[in-house]
């Protein structure tokens, strides 16, 4: 339960109400949203985790899946 008011007001209230991009669910759009337009149970499913490297076993975060590891400085095969 919250405690405090939520004061954030809308610019324009016909931009609040949305749909989600991936599966297509009701969303109610707060200002400085950061979930890009999703709802949470897809913002969930579209956050990819980390993965272990083949030679070294270091987890490579997914941003840096393209660029190898950093630790044995392994380096993904092109397509």
């Amino acid at each position: 339960m919250l405690s405090f008011a939520d004061l954030r007001n809308f610019p324009n209230t016909d931009e609040r109400f949305s749909r989600c991009l991936e599966c297509g669910k009701s969303l109610v759009l707060l200002p400085d949203d950061r979930r890009g337009g999703v709802c949470f149970d897809c913002l969930t499913l579209s956050i990819v985790g980390p993965k272990p490297c083949p030679d070294c076993g270091a987890m490579i975060p997914a941003e840096d899946r393209t660029i190898g590891c950093s630790n044995c400085r392994w380096y993904p095969p092109p397509d």
